[in-house]
């Protein structure tokens, strides 16, 4: 015979404990990558002076550690990141696609589909996070 907890989880109710649902460790693994992303690429565009996104970095990489733990304030500070994570890349896709030649150039193609990745990620590491936030602790 199953106990309570057996047949609330089959019924897709409650996850058991000690569990991450999976969707969770997606949003962990891409708050992590747009970490490393954020702070990387100001290095890489030869600009070390963007200030903002070495802050959007490191909250990524600090929220990508709260949701992997599953705890409340890692929910909430993945929730509050959704918005700069969405503006950042936008801007900068909107400055790309202005500049001449965007289609010819592979390497700024490159790095308009990649700002393009992530606001598709972060939107969906944002519902993700949303539908699981009464299983944080």
């Amino acid at each position: 015979m199953m106990s309570e907890k057996d047949v609330k989880t089959e019924a897709g109710k409650e996850a058991p404990s000690g569990l991450r649902p999976v969707g969770l460790t997606f949003s962990s693994f891409f708050y992590g990558a747009a970490g490393i992303y954020y702070l990387a690429y100001p290095f890489l565009v030869q600009d070390p002076m963007i200030i903002p996104l070495y802050v959007l970095g490191a909250l990524s990489l600090i929220g990508s550690y709260g949701v992997m733990k599953m705890t409340r304030w890692g929910v909430w500070l993945g929730l509050l990141l959704f918005p700069a994570q969405i503006i950042a890349p936008a801007f900068a896709l909107q400055v790309v696609l202005q500049l001449p030649g965007i289609t010819q150039n592979y390497e700024a193609i490159a790095f308009a589909a990649s700002w393009v990745a992530l606001i598709f990620f972060a939107s969906l590491t944002f519902l993700l996070v949303l539908d699981k936030r009464k299983s944080f602790r």
